[in-house]
């Protein structure tokens, strides 16, 4: 079970965020690839609690509930740890090096570098190559703590299934992030794309130049704080309010007193968002584009009223939109400002 290892079997996607579980089963088709498959299924509130697991079993039970929603018959997986877990350091060696020369040099590096004791992290490296004086290769080595990735696996195993494959969450989003970026139409070539996506306990931007992510910041803003103020409001639980909240039966008041303000926190949000990003001195005075994710932006107008307060073009981001290597069929389609990651872990099971 690797982190950059390629998966040789077919395999499901499954991106397990703090409100929910997502499901996507990726296949190919000539040059590009088909998603007839997925499942979605949320989770319990304090399910995950810090980007951790803090129950396996509810969550097991979740990812059991989503591959059968999903209709797959898939029983390989590829899931990610969260970013805050993972420690990445890169380092420029030699081109053309053996790869038993790079697992040495790797693991020499990674001593002095990784914080933790080696036999205390999952380890893996990535040669991509284009260190700057042209004559060395760059590896990328990311390291997670044993503990965190065991739980990850243990979650599969306890659904029935086995996860070949556990991948870096920010290594995901930028996969799926390519799928979108093909759906934007013009050339993206040196134009930095804000990629937002808002969660259920945090939103995150990040910033995307060549397909690469350069920026990245977290805030504690999300979904929960409205489905709070609906329980709050109305005295109903948690569930219940997550559910009225999706399902649209609210009182004639709710849109007014609760939705419209949370829409407008959004905006305000995003904007924060944007004004911390072109202030972190990265040679950058403007962002070209922003496209938005999550459960939250199917609310409607969202889009519309976001780019009136960041100033910039704002779009929803569809990694099954028009123009996108992936073509997936309705049912699947509609979940698509929500399965980013899934995307991007689902491809790596597609081959």
């Amino acid at each position: 079970m690797g982190i950059f290892r390629s998966s040789k079997r077919l395999a499901l996607g499954i991106d397990i965020g703090s409100a929910s579980v997502k499901v996507l089963e990726l296949s190919t088709a000539g040059r590009g690839f088909k998603a007839n498959r997925a499942g979605v299924e949320p989770l319990p509130k304090n399910a995950i609690v810090e980007h951790r697991i803090n129950d396996l079993r509810l969550i097991s039970d979740a990812v059991r509930r989503a591959v059968h929603h999903s209709r797959s018959s898939r029983k390989k997986v590829v899931v990610s740890v969260p970013q805050t877990h993972v420690i990445t350091r890169t380092i420029n060696l030699p081109a053309g090096l053996a790869e038993r020369e790079i697992e040495e040099q790797v693991m020499i590096e990674a001593a002095q570098q990784i914080p933790h004791s080696l036999d205390e992290v999952n380890l893996d490296f990535e040669v991509s190559g284009g260190a700057r004086d042209g004559s060395d290769d760059q590896i990328t080595i990311t390291a997670c703590r044993k503990e965190i990735v065991e739980d990850y696996a243990a979650v599969m195993e306890l659904a029935g299934l086995k996860a070949m494959i556990v991948d870096v969450g920010l290594s995901a989003v930028e996969r799926g992030y390519g799928f979108v970026a093909q759906t934007l139409g013009d050339s993206l070539e040196g134009r930095a794309i804000a990629l937002m996506d808002f969660g259920d306990v945090t939103t995150r931007l990040d910033l995307f130049v060549d397909g690469r992510s350069i920026y990245g910041r977290e805030q504690n803003f999300g979904g929960r704080i409205l489905t709070e103020n609906v329980r709050s409001r109305y005295g109903i639980d948690y569930r219940e309010a997550e559910a009225l909240k999706r399902g649209g039966d609210l009182p004639q008041n709710y849109e007014q007193d609760l939705l419209e303000p949370f829409r407008q926190a959004m905006a305000r949000e995003a904007a924060r968002s944007v004004e911390f990003c072109l202030s972190a001195q990265l040679g950058m005075d403007r962002v070209d584009a922003l496209v938005i994710s999550g459960g939250c932006v199917q609310i409607e107008g969202i889009a519309a009223l976001i780019e009136s307060h960041v100033g910039v073009p704002t779009v929803l981001a569809d990694p099954f939109g028009s123009g996108s290597a992936i073509k997936a069929d309705k049912l699947v389609a509609r979940y698509g400002p929500s399965m980013i990651k899934a995307a991007g872990l689902a491809v790596r099971g597609a081959r």
